[in-house]
């Protein structure tokens, strides 16, 4: 049966397929593509080179 409530949201019975279900950790993998440019604002500066190493915590990118 379809919900509806007053302050807006529609929630289908379907939202609790992943109860009960545990969390699992993805392997990290060896490439990560990110958009600098997610809406209809300046897209981001890049502050990393294509192809640079980089590790947690490295910020990649400013507001632009």
């Amino acid at each position: 049966m379809l919900r509806t409530f007053r302050i807006g949201g529609i929630h289908p019975p379907e939202n609790k397929l992943s109860a009960g279900k545990k969390i699992t950790a993805l392997a990290t993998p060896k490439q990560v593509i990110i958009p600098l440019s997610q809406h209809i604002g300046a897209p981001a500066q890049a502050l990393v080179k294509k192809g640079d190493l980089v590790k947690v915590g490295t910020l990649l990118a400013k507001a632009g």
